[in-house]
């Protein structure tokens, strides 16, 4: 049997810093690009949003966080007892919540759009409707009209992976 050199730990969690990060900001692009070139009818096909739907609810949930009920807008829906359409949103799932742009809105329309929504995670799925808890800072968010819910890359797991890698690394050096 051969030797095995021991496992340089520090440069091992440096490395694997190193390609979360990589993967982070492809999956952020990934998801900026598939926003910013597709219509939101096509990624809700996809799975990746839903569009034409209203707050039919508000309310203060856990730790102060603002929460959303999100459901069908019922000038869209063929039927009022339908609910949400077929959709790949989870509990769980980080999602943008916006003024939906209209089908012929630029780029530019789209992006101003995004920055005037508001950040939050899904915290339950129903059949008529989705709760989504807004990120701190968005208290008093108002929404004139029909929202979208867009599915975003999910940085909490990317920072929690490096902040046990960077813990890793300094527990090694001891």
């Amino acid at each position: 049997m051969t030797s095995r050199e021991p496992t340089d730990i520090p440069s091992f969690a440096s490395t694997q810093l190193a390609l979360l990060d990589r993967e982070l900001q492809s999956e952020i692009l990934e998801t900026s690009s598939l926003i910013s070139n597709h219509s939101p009818t096509a990624l809700q096909r996809a799975g990746l949003a839903l569009t034409n739907l209203v707050v039919s609810g508000q309310r203060t949930g856990l730790g102060g966080r603002t929460v959303l009920e999100l459901g069908p807008d019922a000038a869209t829906a063929s039927r009022p007892d339908d609910g949400l359409p077929e959709h790949g949103l989870r509990t769980g799932d980080i999602v943008l919540v916006a003024e939906q742009p209209a089908g012929s809105a630029k780029k530019r329309e789209v992006k101003d759009l995004e920055r005037k929504g508001a950040r939050g995670v899904i915290t339950r799925v129903q059949k008529a409707w989705v709760s989504v808890a807004l990120d701190e800072g968005k208290e008093e968010v108002s929404f004139s009209g029909r929202v979208w819910a867009v599915k975003l890359a999910d940085e909490v797991t990317y920072k929690r992976y490096e902040m046990d890698k960077k813990k890793n690394r300094s527990l090694s050096r001891m």
